[in-house]
């Protein structure tokens, strides 16, 4: 079994694959050493193309795509990422003690789930334990996304997490050189990220399916930005307290369609944020007449295609 969080060894061309029911995401970057990254491919692929045997096929028969790196992503019901207190045990000990700790904090057995960590920046200075990011996976799941990739590619190399593969977006952002916050749109809920010269330090799923926003959110979209805005100013304000750091003072948004769009200029009027969209033509090389589908799976793959060694 390929291990959970690992890291990729060589540079070059990599894979992202996000299955998922009714629909796979695939993305193929190359980033080369002197950081060009291009953009080869980024779709979601519909039901009736979503057969491992379509969608992965291409990857077995280009010459410059048959090692590439690939990397599989648990869909968000099939694992939980929450914040542990570090034991106090060798490196080599930690995945087995963290284990434990997760007992009460997850909604599936702990004997069968897949565990790792990673660290969270350190906190404020007045902060007296150390703590940890832990991915908690469902053994399952796990092994149903190893048995459906791992005999159809040969570059088989990680599987990962949507946040994970957000903060890999959210780290190429000028914005990110100071700190910047990554609001993905998607159908029901926001997933929210702060990053900070390429440092995961939050990662928040903000639910949107109160009735109410979402009556709000198809008929006036500003309306529905102020449960939004409030769970925004509580994760900067927990990112400034908790970890010392300067103020955030950028908010950039990806959403594919004109409905996210209009929540901009509330965005911007509720949190004083300088609210911009995410603009995918400024990030890559765009490869022949490919139009990037940044709908969220499609950009989960995105991230999870721009793996590389100093990520995890």
């Amino acid at each position: 079994m390929r291990p959970l969080l690992n890291k990729s060894k060589r540079n070059g061309w990599h894979v992202g694959v996000l299955p998922a029911e009714g629909e796979t995401a695939l993305a193929i970057v190359r980033t080369t050493r002197s950081g060009r990254r291009l953009l080869r491919h980024c779709a979601i692929h519909s039901a009736i193309e979503i057969r491992a045997e379509h969608v992965l096929a291409p990857l077995r028969h280009s010459r410059d795509l048959a090692h590439a790196r690939v990397s599989a992503i648990l869909s968000a019901d099939d694992y939980r990422l929450v914040q542990v207190e570090a034991p106090e045990v060798q490196a080599g000990e930690m995945r087995a003690a963290v284990r434990w700790k997760l007992r009460d904090a997850i909604d599936f057995p702990v004997s069968d789930c897949v565990v790792d960590v990673f660290d969270i920046p350190a906190q404020s200075r007045y902060a007296t334990e150390r703590v940890l990011f832990a991915v908690a996976a469902r053994g399952e799941a796990v092994r149903r996304l190893v048995g459906l990739v791992k005999p159809r590619v040969r570059g088989f190399d990680v599987i990962d997490i949507p946040e994970l593969c957000l903060r890999n977006v959210s780290a190429l952002l000028p914005q990110d050189k100071r700190g910047v916050a990554f609001l993905a749109l998607a159908e029901g809920f926001a997933q929210l990220i702060l990053t900070c010269q390429g440092t995961l330090y939050l990662a928040r799923r903000i639910d949107l399916t109160q009735r109410s926003d979402v009556l709000a959110f198809e008929e006036r979209a500003e309306s529905a930005t102020g449960p939004l805005a409030v769970e925004i100013q509580r994760s900067l304000n927990y990112y400034e307290s908790h970890f010392d750091r300067d103020p955030i003072g950028d908010l950039v948004v990806a959403c594919a369609d004109e409905q996210g769009q209009r929540l901009f200029e509330p965005l911007r009027s509720e949190t004083g944020l300088n609210v911009e969209p995410l603009n995918v033509r400024e990030l890559f090389t765009i490869e022949g007449d490919l139009e990037p589908d940044t709908r969220f799976s499609g950009l989960i793959a995105l991230g999870a295609a721009l793996r590389t060694e100093r990520g995890s």
